[in-house]
C-alpha cells in the first residue's frame, strides 16, 4: 500500500472538521473523493500533506511507503511535498504569485529538488507543460497568471504538481475551471499516468460525472468523515444507496428555463479584443433581452470571460459597441474564482453588503439564506469558508443589489451537485419573477442546458454557433460544437447509473 490513513482527525478551536478518516491508497489506482461543499474533501487532501489549517491540531497516522508523515519535521516534509506527493489545488489563481510568470512556478520545484539551472528547469518545465496540454502558442515564460484563461492556469498547475513525477497525486477539484475537451484529455492523462506510470491519485470533486470516468473507487464524506466506499463498478442502491442517490442527483435535468420575450438589455455589437497583439474576441455580436438566460460555451481560452468583462465594463474592447443598463450597480458580476473576488480583510457580510453602500443586516442574511447559507456565515472571513461556500457569497453579493443584468462567469463550478440545482433553481426564479436578464459563462453543458434559454458558442474569439439551447446541444451544426457535446460526460446518461460493468 502507497498511503495508508487511519483515524484521522482535525479540530480549529476545539471544533472537530475531520473525525476518524481511513483511506488507503495503492499505486496506479485513482480513488475519487466527493461529498457536499464544506464536507471535509479539501481539509482531507490538505491534511495527507501535513498543511492543516493555521492553529489546527491534526492526529491520527499517515503512512507513505511505511513512513509516519506525522512525526517528520518541516525540513523532511517539503522534500516530501512536490516530489513524492504533488498537489493540483482548487483555486488556480489564489495559487499563483502575480509576479511571477506562469512558467517560472512550474520551474519553482525543479530548481528546489533538483537543483538545476535555469535553462534545464525551463526544459523540463516546457516537457510538464506540453503534457499538460497548455497551449503551445504560448510562451508561459511570458505570460502572468492574469494573463491566461483559468483553464490554462489549471493546466499550468497540474504541469507543475506532474513536473517531478510524483509517487502520489492529490488532485482538489483539478477540472473545475476546463472545457470539456480539456476536462476529458486532463482525465485520460490522469488516468494514463496510473497506468503507465503506476501514480496513485486522489480526485477530491464534485463532478460526479467526471469521477465516473477514470475512479477506480469513490468515497463519500459527511461531515468531515467518511461514510460510504466502494469500487466504481459495484455501487449500486442497495449496496451504497448514498452513493447512489447522490450520482442520481447529478443526473442531467430537461430545461426548466422559461423565456417568452422581452425588451433588450444588452446590444453588443461587432467587439474585438486582443491581448499583446493576440486576438482573444473577433466581430462578437449578440442581444440580450429582459428575462433572457444566454449561455457562453467554448473551450478554454476561446474568450468566454474575456466577454464577460467587457459586458460588465472591466474591460474595454478594442472596436464594436456594447448597449447596456445605466446606473451604478445595475449590472453585477459573479467571478470565476470567488476567493479572488473577495476583500480578504473584510467579513462574507461587509462584501455582500458593499453594492448597497450602507451595511444593513437584514438583507445581507437573506441574501445568505437565498443561496443555502446560514446568516452565521456573514461574520467569517473568505479564508474560514470553502471553495463552494465562497461562491455561493460571492453570488449572494451579486444578487443583494437587485441588478437588471447579472454577468456569472463560471458561478457553480465549485458547488456541489445538490446545492448546484438550488443556486440553478433560485436563478431561474429570479430570471422569472423580476425580468432578470443573464449572461451565463460556463463549461458544463448540462448546466447549459439546464438553465440557458439560447447558447452561443465561442472558438478562438469568434462566435461559430447559437441558437436555442436545447436546439444547439441535441443537433450541433459547427464541428467545434459537436466535439464539446461528445466530450460531455454531463450530457451522457451512461455516466450516472448506479451499476457499471467494470473497464
Amino acid at each position: 500500500m502507497l498511503m495508508d490513513v487511519h483515524a484521522l482527525c482535525l479540530a480549529l478551536n476545539e471544533t472537530p472538521l475531520l473525525k476518524g478518516v481511513d483511506l488507503s491508497l495503492k499505486s496506479g489506482s485513482i480513488l475519487g473523493l466527493v461529498g457536499a461543499s464544506g464536507s471535509g474533501k479539501s481539509l482531507t487532501a490538505l491534511s495527507l500533506l501535513v498543511l492543516p489549517p493555521l492553529g489546527s491540531k491534526l492526529s491520527g497516522t499517515i503512512q507513505l511507503n511505511g513512513r509516519s508523515l506525522l512525526t517528520l519535521g518541516d525540513a523532511e516534509l517539503c522534500g516530501i511535498r512536490g516530489s513524492a506527493i504533488g498537489m493540483v489545488f482548487q483555486e488556480s489563481a489564489s495559487s499563483f504569485d502575480p509576479l511571477r510568470t506562469v512558467g517560472d512556478h512550474v520551474t519553482e520545484s525543479i530548481r528546489w529538488h533538483l537543483g538545476l539551472g535555469r535553462e534545464a528547469a525551463r526544459i523540463k518545465a516546457r516537457q510538464a507543460l506540453k503534457r499538460a496540454e497548455f497551449p503551445a502558442d504560448i510562451d508561459a515564460f511570458k505570460r502572468y497568471p492574469h494573463e491566461v484563461s483559468g483553464g490554462q492556469r489549471q493546466r499550468a498547475m497540474i504541469a507543475a504538481a506532474l513536473v517531478l513525477s510524483p509517487q502520489l497525486l492529490l488532485a482538489d477539484e483539478p477540472t473545475t475551471a476546463l472545457d470539456v475537451t480539456t476536462q476529458a484529455s486532463i482525465l485520460t492523462l490522469f488516468r494514463r499516468l496510473a497506468n503507465e506510470d503506476k501514480m496513485a491519485i486522489l480526485i477530491v470533486s464534485h463532478d460526479l460525472p467526471a469521477i465516473a470516468t477514470i475512479a477506480d473507487e469513490v468515497a463519500l464524506m459527511e461531515k468531515g468523515t467518511i461514510v460510504e466506499r466502494s469500487a466504481t463498478s459495484q455501487m449500486s442502491a442497495e449496496r451504497t444507496p448514498k452513493l447512489a442517490a447522490l450520482f442520481a442527483s447529478a443526473r442531467p435535468r430537461g430545461s426548466s428555463a422559461q423565456f417568452s420575450g422581452g425588451d433588450a438589455v444588452l446590444r453588443v455589437s461587432g467587439i474585438c479584443h486582443a491581448y499583446s497583439s493576440k486576438p482573444s474576441l473577433n466581430d462578437v455580436s449578440f442581444t440580450l433581452r429582459k428575462g433572457e438566460c444566454l449561455g457562453v460555451v467554448g473551450q478554454s481560452g476561446s474568450g468566454k470571460s474575456t466577454l464577460a468583462r467587457i459586458v460588465a465594463g472591466l474591460s474595454k474592447s478594442s472596436t464594436g459597441n456594447i448597449e447596456g443598463p445605466k446606473g451604478t450597480g445595475r449590472v453585477q458580476m459573479v467571478f470565476q474564482d470567488p476567493l479572488g473576488s473577495f476583500n480578504p480583510r473584510w467579513t462574507l457580510g461587509q462584501s455582500i453588503a458593499e453594492p448597497l453602500r450602507t451595511s444593513r443586516r437584514d438583507e445581507v442574511e437573506n441574501a445568505l439564506r437565498d443561496v443555502g447559507l446560514d446568516p452565521s456565515f456573514a461574520h467569517q472571513y473568505p479564508h474560514e469558508v470553502s471553495g463552494g461556500q465562497a461562491q455561493r457569497a460571492a453570488i449572494a453579493r451579486a444578487l443583494i443589489a437587485k441588478p437588471d443584468l447579472l454577468v456569472l462567469d463560471e458561478a457553480v463550478s465549485a458547488l456541489d451537485v445538490a446545492v448546484r440545482g438550488q443556486v440553478l433553481d433560485l436563478l431561474d426564479s429570479l430570471r422569472v419573477r423580476y425580468g432578470l436578464a443573464m449572461l451565463f459563462i460556463t463549461h458544463d453543458l448540462g448546466v447549459a442546458r439546464s438553465v440557458a434559454n439560447r447558447l452561443l458558442v465561442l472558438h478562438e474569439g469568434s462566435v461559430v454557433e447559437e441558437g436555442v439551447a436545447s436546439e444547439v446541444l441535441s443537433n450541433p451544426r459547427n464541428p467545434h460544437t459537436q466535439a464539446l457535446v461528445a466530450a460531455s460526460p454531463s450530457l451522457n446518461d451512461k455516466f450516472f447509473a448506479p451499476e457499471r460493468s467494470a473497464d
